[in-house]
């Protein structure tokens, strides 16, 4: 699918990002806005994949995952099925499917955020001494431990992987810093609509790890 391509459901989860952006004090959505790619949802792998973790612990059931294979831990927000969007943390093989070793299969429709290196996050565990209870690379208290380094200018170009599609047709001018301008997106055709009526997504997004 190309860059500029977007489905509904993705549509509908960057323009819930963006409303954080401006709706909240919510710095961790400025950054998935201005750096965030779009991943795939995809069942969880019948052989060959590790075990996936408890509930609860999205972040740390990420990294371990990514650790293990060759793919990005990636931080951002996710549209679940219900149409709530969530803070949510998950892993991505190389072409930008979703491995997501916290969720069931089907919990969501739709994946923005940032793939980052495993070896960084490691990093940043280690400078802000948060190996123990990992709570994310943008949490707001990780990131005050670190001098809000992140939240200020982006993840650095070195922490991240090239995984994912980049919504670049919404946001010609991305920047970390700030609120990108929104302008006319393509959006895919929907998919095919199941027998029973689907509610619309909810546009509030919900400040909340899975």
């Amino acid at each position: 699918m190309p860059a500029d391509l977007l489905t509904a459901d993705e549509c509908a989860l960057v323009d819930a990002v963006a409303a954080l952006t401006t709706g909240a004090v919510c710095p961790a959505a400025r950054v998935v806005l201005a750096q965030g790619r779009l991943f795939t949802p995809a069942p969880w792998p019948r052989s060959g994949a590790p075990r996936r973790g408890a509930p609860g612990r999205c972040h740390r059931n990420a990294l371990r995952l990514a650790r293990l294979l060759p793919g990005a831990y990636v931080e951002g927000y996710a549209l679940t099925t219900e149409g709530t969007v969530r803070a949510h943390a998950w892993c991505a093989t190389g072409d930008g499917t979703v491995l997501d070793p916290a969720w069931s299969e089907g919990a969501s429709r739709a994946y923005l955020g940032v793939p980052m290196a495993p070896e960084f996050v490691l990093t940043v565990q280690q400078r802000t001494l948060t190996k123990t209870r990992f709570l994310g690379v943008l949490d707001e208290n990780v990131q005050a431990r670190d001098a809000g380094r992140i939240f200020q200018a982006g993840v650095p170009l070195h922490g991240m992987l090239a995984i994912g599609r980049i919504p670049a047709a919404p946001f010609p001018n991305r920047s970390p810093t700030g609120v990108p301008s929104h302008h006319h997106r393509h959006v895919a055709p929907p998919a095919p609509t199941p027998s029973r009526a689907t509610p619309g997504p909810l546009l509030q997004p919900v400040r909340g790890t899975g």
